[in-house]
């Protein structure tokens, strides 16, 4: 038997710090997060999910209070869209060969329909590295990478049969970029069965209150699909979520994918999450998007 190669392949930046960097353990985590996951009944069909992407003992049940939704199912692929915290650059940047690395192993990127959204995206969407690489952090002293994605894909491996994903990441944008963005998007997915992931945590700041009553907030336009809406309230800070662009792009293509519905899952804040009272917190929710 032949087998197949996979290259270039993204390697594991954030193994052993957001989440187990040894296979068994990891898969031991993922799969008792996922056992512990919510039974929600959803009215529709799963197309996508919005999941925090923080380190596993901050956000990882929240994350997969989403990926129960869908496990055991399969897709012809998964996209998968976050902010860039790492290297700032105009547009989106989409890994469009070979495959992303976790412990559990390499994740093929659908390359047909990484080249499909290249194809309709062209000034928006590009192919490169940029968002996807090693880059120096002067706080660790070393490189790190990325980990908006990659903390996505252990949930994915472990939920989702016989997965191939297209990562994107999300630099600079503005609004007309994020209607373009998900006109490429839709146009490029056509008839096929593609679950969108976006990865985005909600509000950052240092009130436990004010977090809830932000993320209420944020997660109620959220679940209404108002477009406008969550543009201006991003615009005018009155709304929090740092995967802002990618949730906005999803938003734009509501209609387009059939979308009628966005239910939230679950949500809480890296204090309840941990226990510890007082100092900086971040909100994390999770929300399906069905039709």
């Amino acid at each position: 038997m032949t087998q197949v190669v996979i290259e270039p392949i993204r390697e594991a930046a954030v193994a052993g710090m957001f989440y187990p960097g040894e296979a068994d353990q990891l898969a031991r985590e993922v799969d008792a997060m996922l056992d512990g996951a919510p039974e929600v009944d959803l009215d529709g069909e799963v197309v996508g999910l919005i999941c925090p992407h923080a380190g596993y003992p901050f956000s990882g049940a929240m994350a997969a209070a989403g990926y129960g939704q869908v496990r055991g199912e399969s897709y012809d692929a998964v996209l998968v869209m976050g902010p860039s915290h790492r290297e700032p650059f105009e547009g989106a940047s989409v890994f469009a060969r070979g495959g992303y690395e976790t412990p559990l192993g390499v994740v093929p990127v659908d390359e047909k329909l990484a080249d499909a959204i290249l194809a309709n995206g062209e000034g928006d969407i590009q192919v490169d590295g940029v968002g996807h690489r090693l880059v120096s952090d002067p706080f660790r002293q070393g490189p790190r990478g990325e980990h908006a994605l990659e903390v996505q894909l252990p949930f994915l491996q472990r939920a989702v049969k016989g997965l191939k994903i297209v990562p994107m990441v999300v630099g600079h944008y503005d609004l007309a970029m994020c209607q373009r963005m998900g006109n490429a998007i839709a146009d490029a997915i056509g008839g096929r069965r593609v679950l969108i992931v976006v990865s985005s945590d909600l509000y950052h700041g240092e009130d436990v209150a004010a977090c809830k009553a932000s993320d209420a907030q944020t997660l109620g336009v959220i679940e209404a699909l108002d477009f406008e809406a969550f543009a201006q309230g991003v615009q005018k800070r009155t709304l929090q979520a740092c995967g802002s662009g990618p949730i906005l792009t999803v938003m734009h293509m509501a209609e387009r994918l059939r979308i009628n519905c966005a239910r939230v899952i679950g949500r809480t804040n890296s204090s309840e999450a941990t226990g510890r009272a007082g100092g900086y917190v971040v909100g994390y929710g999770t929300v399906a998007l069905t039709r």
